[in-house]
């Protein structure tokens, strides 16, 4: 019954931000496919392949993939949109595991039950990670209502983008990890969110140096986020699984080593008296 309980808990309180990013992920890549429909490069198009070949390294495909319908639609697994979506979920969800929940005082109640700290962040992650493969749905769910709605120049499937909406999830999983045990030896989620924008913001700013400018390109080993190219792995038609099983395997492994860190921090400290 306490595990019910717990559930519930998880449950009730991740849910609300769960369907409006779900919603809003499906919405966003339908209305990108009909946006991708309308666009004809032309000129454009040759434009971009004159461009210096550093931002072509930089958009992780080159100009010459961007031109056809495939690689345009390929570029929303990397929008904004999509990256600050399930950043929000995956940071979100995983401060508030630990030091959210003693933020509120809330731990020390839990934890006053029968149950163990294992159940306790174990039901936390079982939600996290399930709201992370519902938001990848949602995100290759709105592109194949795209194709099958919208009339394009190209014949596509919906199964060429999944390779990438795969890569969308190892992220999540990865963020989550990594969020989780910040907060398994914080006490304010706040200071846990911080620390990781800072550290999500220095992987970012690695990854673009690392990109642009050849003699530093050994900061690419340095940033989680070279693991991150879905909208690579959708348009190399040739290599996408094998690069798929390296970069998700790497980003979904470091996850499930956040998360055992967490719980062993988690499981061996003391924790504050509520205010």
């Amino acid at each position: 019954m306490l595990n019910k309980a717990l559930w519930r808990k998880c449950i009730r309180d991740a849910r609300v931000l769960l369907v409006f990013l779900a919603g809003l992920l499906f919405c966003f890549n339908w209305l990108f496919v009909y946006l991708s429909s309308l666009i004809e490069l032309g000129p454009l198009g040759v434009f971009l392949q004159t461009l210096p070949p550093a931002f072509e390294r930089l958009s992780g495909v080159s100009f010459a993939s961007v031109a056809t319908t495939l690689g345009r639609i390929s570029m929303a697994y990397v929008d904004p949109v999509v990256v600050f979506s399930t950043t929000i979920w995956a940071i979100g969800r995983g401060s508030d595991a630990i030091s959210g929940e003693i933020g509120r005082g809330t731990m020390e109640m839990v934890l006053a039950q029968p149950v163990r700290r294992l159940s306790v962040l174990a039901t936390q992650a079982s939600v996290t990670l399930g709201g992370a493969a519902i938001l990848s749905i949602a995100v290759i769910a709105g592109t194949a209502a795209g194709i099958a709605t919208v009339p394009l120049a190209d014949e596509l499937r919906w199964t060429e983008f999944l390779p990438g909406a795969i890569n969308v999830f190892a992220m999540t999983v990865f963020l989550a990890g990594v969020s989780t045990m910040v907060s398994s030896w914080d006490n304010y989620r706040w200071r846990t969110i911080g620390l990781m924008g800072a550290f999500y913001l220095s992987q970012l700013i690695a990854k673009v140096i690392g990109r642009l400018v050849e003699n530093f390109g050994w900061l690419l080993n340095l940033s989680f986020l070279t693991a991150c190219e879905p909208q690579a792995l959708i348009v190399d038609t040739q290599t996408a699984w094998t690069l798929s099983w390296q970069y998700d395997g790497i980003l979904i492994g470091l996850g499930m080593a956040g998360y055992v860190v967490a719980a062993l921090i988690f499981c061996h400290r003391d924790l504050p008296a509520p205010l």
